[in-house]
C-alpha cells in the first residue's frame, strides 16, 4: 500500500493553511501562530493550532490571555473556541485560511452580543473530564420524578447503575456495591460550570452539600440543570481530596424514559400512538414491517400468521435462534415486548391464516391500517375486494424475481388513481443462482438476500406511516428495480 499521495495532500494543505496565516498577519511560535483577529477597534490576540489530524480536524483557537473572551457554552473546557458544528464539516472548508479567520471574527462578534440566537445545546458534559475508574452507565428517571434530595445508584446488568429513591439502608452500606447520590436542581445556567466549586455557588445552601461531600456521605451527584425551555442533568463523581477542596468527575449517564426512547423515532411519533395495525404475514418481510412500525409508534397491534420460525427462517427474519419451533407471530411479539416499544397487551395474535372475507373484515374494521406482507395472491386479491366494498383500502408489500425488485400497492388507489403497473420481467443481475431445494419443501428456496428484505420493508412503513397521517405519499404505492443504478443528475 501506498500512502505517498495522501502524505503528498496533507502535507500541502497544511502549507497552504500557514501560507494564508502569514498573509493575514500571524508568526510561527513554539505553540502555534499568534495573530489578532476581531472587532479593529478591540482586537483579540489569539492562537492557533493545528492539530495532527488537520485538514480532517479542524484548527484549534484560543485567545491568548484566557480571560480575554467571555466564558459561555461556545468555549471548550481547555479554553478554546468552540468554532465548527457537527453538521458544519462539508468539504473541510476551515482548510481555507481566509475562511476561517472570517469565521473567527464573527464567532468574536456573536460573544460580544452574548450569543442571541444561541441554540439550548445540553452538553454540560462537556465542560469535565471523564471518570477513568468508573466507566459504568448512571441511568436516571425522569427529571421531573426526581426530588431534590438524597437517593442511591444500584448496579445492573450490563454495566449501569440505577438511579433508585431513598438512602442506601445500613446493611447495604459495608457491601459497598450502591452509590450513595444526591439529587440537586442548579437552575438555569447561563455560563457552564467547570469545577465543584462553580456548582457549589448555584445551589440552596441549605442542602449543605459541600459538607455531606467532605464527610464522604455522598459520592455520586446528580446535577439538573436548564437551558432556555429546555431540562438536562449530569452525573458527576466527587470526592474531598487532601486540601479540603472537593474534586469532581463526570460519569456516563442518561436518561432511562419514555421521552428518551420515543424523541428518535420521528416528528409523527405522537400521531401514531393511537393507530393499530394489523399485519398479516410475519415472515421475513412483515418481521421487519412489525418492527419498523413498532419502532415508529404505533400503538396496537395484531399480528396474523400461522407459520412456524425454522432455523432456515433466521438468517432474513427479525427474530434469532432462540426462537426457532415457536409461531412466527409469537416470536415477533416477544420481540417487540423486549424492546419496550409495546407491551403484551398492546399486540394481539392469530396463528390461524386468513382464509374468508368475514375474517377480513373484522381486521379491516377493528384497525386503522391493514398491511399485507403475505406475498400470497389469493390473500391479496380477498383483502382488496372487502376493503374496497367496505370504502377503505390496504396496503400490499412483496418482493419479486429472488429479491432483486419489490412493489407496495395501496388497495384500491386513492383518488381514483391507476394502479402501479406490473413489474418488468426479471432484471437480472448477470448472477444465475442455481435453483435450492430444503427437505420437507416443496418449492425451491427463494434466494432473496436481507438487505432487500429490509428495503422493502421500509418502503411499506414509509407509505403506512403516510396512510395513517393523512400524508399519502402516493395514491397507489410503488415499485422498484433493486438492480437499477439511478441516473446521475450533473
Amino acid at each position: 500500500m501506498n500512502l505517498d499521495a495522501y502524505t503528498d495532500s496533507v502535507a500541502h494543505a497544511r502549507q497552504h493553511f500557514e501560507e494564508g496565516l502569514i498573509r493575514a498577519g500571524y508568526k510561527e511560535t513554539k505553540e502555534g501562530w499568534t495573530g489578532v483577529t476581531g472587532n479593529p477597534e478591540d482586537p483579540t490576540e489569539v492562537l492557533i493550532s493545528l492539530p495532527e489530524r488537520f485538514p480532517f480536524k479542524p484548527p484549534r483557537v484560543a485567545p491568548v490571555a484566557e480571560d480575554a473572551v467571555p466564558w459561555s457554552w461556545h468555549r471548550e473546557l481547555d479554553g478554546a473556541l468552540c468554532l465548527i458544528a457537527e453538521d458544519d464539516h462539508e468539504g473541510l472548508w476551515w482548510s481555507e485560511a481566509s475562511a476561517f479567520l472570517e469565521h473567527v471574527t464573527e464567532w468574536l462578534a456573536q460573544a460580544a452580543a452574548g450569543w442571541p440566537d444561541d441554540r439550548p445545546d445540553l452538553d454540560l458534559d462537556r465542560y469535565f473530564h471523564r471518570s477513568e475508574e468508573d466507566t459504568r452507565i448512571y441511568l436516571y428517571d425522569e427529571l421531573d420524578s426526581l426530588r431534590e434530595g438524597l437517593i442511591r445508584f444500584r448496579p445492573a446488568k450490563n454495566n449501569i447503575m440505577r438511579a433508585s429513591k431513598g438512602a442506601i439502608p445500613k446493611k447495604l452500606v459495608k457491601a459497598g456495591n450502591d452509590r450513595s447520590a444526591y439529587v440537586v436542581d442548579a437552575g438555569e445556567i447561563d455560563v457552564p460550570p467547570r469545577t465543584w466549586a462553580d456548582i457549589s455557588v448555584r445551589i440552596r445552601p441549605e442542602n449543605k452539600l459541600d459538607a455531606r461531600i467532605l464527610r464522604q456521605e455522598i459520592s455520586v451527584v446528580l446535577l439538573k440543570y436548564r437551558r432556555g425551555n429546555h431540562d438536562g442533568a449530569i452525573a458527576l463523581e466527587v470526592w474531598p481530596t487532601v486540601g479540603g477542596d472537593i474534586s469532581v468527575r463526570r460519569l456516563i449517564s442518561a436518561a432511562d424514559t419514555t421521552a428518551a426512547r420515543t424523541a428518535r423515532a420521528g416528528v409523527q411519533k405522537a400521531e401514531l400512538m393511537n393507530s393499530s395495525v394489523a399485519i398479516i404475514g410475519l415472515g421475513a418481510l412483515g418481521s421487519f414491517v412489525a418492527d419498523m412500525l413498532g419502532r415508529a409508534g404505533i400503538g396496537r397491534m395484531t399480528l396474523v400468521d400461522g407459520d412456524l420460525v425454522l432455523p432456515g427462517n433466521i438468517v432474513r427474519h427479525l427474530v434469532g435462534p432462540d426462537t426457532i419451533g415457536l409461531p412466527k407471530s409469537e416470536a415477533v411479539k416477544r420481540h417487540l415486548v423486549a424492546r419496550n416499544e409495546l407491551t403484551h397487551e398492546d399486540i394481539g395474535l392469530s396463528t390461524q391464516p386468513l382464509t374468508s372475507a368475514a375474517e377480513a373484515a373484522v381486521l379491516i374494521s377493528s384497525h386503522d391500517l391493514v398491511v399485507n406482507a403475505t406475498g400470497d395472491f389469493n390473500t391479496t386479491a380477498l383483502l382488496h375486494v372487502v376493503a374496497e366494498s367496505m370504502g377503505t383500502r390496504i396496503l400490499s408489500v412483496s418482493l419479486h424475481h429472488d429479491g432483486t425488485a419489490y412493489r407496495v400497492d395501496i388497495l384500491p388507489p386513492a383518488n381514483d388513481a391507476s394502479p402501479v403497473p406490473p413489474l418488468a420481467t426479471s432484471p437480472g443481475t448477470g448472477v444465475q443462482a442455481p435453483e435450492l431445494f430444503e427437505a420437507g419443501c416443496g418449492s425451491p428456496i427463494s434466494p432473496t438476500p436481507p438487505h432487500a428484505v429490509i428495503e422493502a420493508a421500509a418502503a411499506a412503513v414509509r407509505h403506512s406511516i403516510g396512510l395513517l397521517t393523512g400524508r399519502i405519499l402516493h395514491p397507489a404505492g410503488e415499485s422498484r428495480d433493486l438492480t437499477a443504478v439511478p441516473e446521475r443528475h450533473h
